[in-house]
């Protein structure tokens, strides 16, 4: 049975997916720029019921970013090889007693890096706005941005191959009001639906490379001359 291995690999995908709608703001009417601020999870009506303290007297704040994930599909135009191996060879600079690098070579290491599962990730991104001014303030910060995608980077790893993604805009809900607008709907939300490759890699293999400081047998003396305690044949 294989041992237990989790990474948190797609997790990384989606804080990165957080951190890309993070710092937007907004104008008031006084001239107040405030940030919106974005979480993880829809807008149910199990969570809304909780933001509300289960009262109906209290409404979710708003502005605010809301985002989730919404399909995980294999990528079938993306696999490849999964027998295929690829390995590099790491050399680290040796450090001193003070923890500081120093010029001189230190260990070294061989990564095996194992052929990765190509995922498509879709993720919508919810924006919850009291008004049509402050919902265009928002949209129009982020739309800009997708000409035609936006680029990711997972980790700042030199060894991980699938650090690097694209996000692409594929679907955009204007508003989740219809007409009439009735008395129970009191913010409205813009939707993005958004798209990105991913890649879901088994472990790594590392290997410490060392160097020969003895010699156990020799191959070089001769064989007519045997050590002393050697036993023939």
């Amino acid at each position: 049975m294989a041992e237990h291995f989790y990474d948190g690999q797609i997790r990384k995908y989606l804080v990165q997916m957080m951190r890309l709608f993070s710092y937007f703001s907004y104008q008031t009417g006084d001239g107040t720029e405030r940030q919106v601020p974005v979480l993880y999870g829809d807008l149910t009506r199990q969570v809304g019921s909780i933001l509300r303290d289960n009262s109906e007297n209290k409404i979710p704040s708003a502005p605010r970013m809301a985002v989730y994930i919404t399909g995980l599909e294999l990528d079938r135009d993306r696999t490849s090889d999964s027998s295929y191996v690829n390995k590099r060879h790491v050399r680290e600079r040796a450090k001193d007693a003070n923890g500081d690098y120093t010029d001189v070579q230190g260990r070294q290491y061989t990564v095996e890096r194992l052929m990765p599962t190509p995922y498509k990730l879709t993720i919508n991104v919810d924006i919850w706005s009291t008004n049509t001014d402050m919902k265009l303030q928002i949209m129009e910060q982020i739309l800009m941005l997708f000409n035609p995608s936006l680029e990711i980077q997972t980790t700042d790893n030199y060894i991980d191959w699938t650090s690097l993604s694209v996000v692409d805009l594929t679907g955009i809900t204007f508003s989740s009001r219809s007409i009439p607008v009735g008395t129970t709907n009191e913010i409205d939300v813009a939707t993005l639906s958004l798209s990105t490759p991913i890649w879901i890699s088994p472990p790594a293999k590392v290997k410490r490379l060392g160097v020969t400081t003895s010699v156990i047998a020799s191959i070089l003396g001769s064989v007519g001359d045997p050590e002393s305690g050697y036993i023939d044949g």
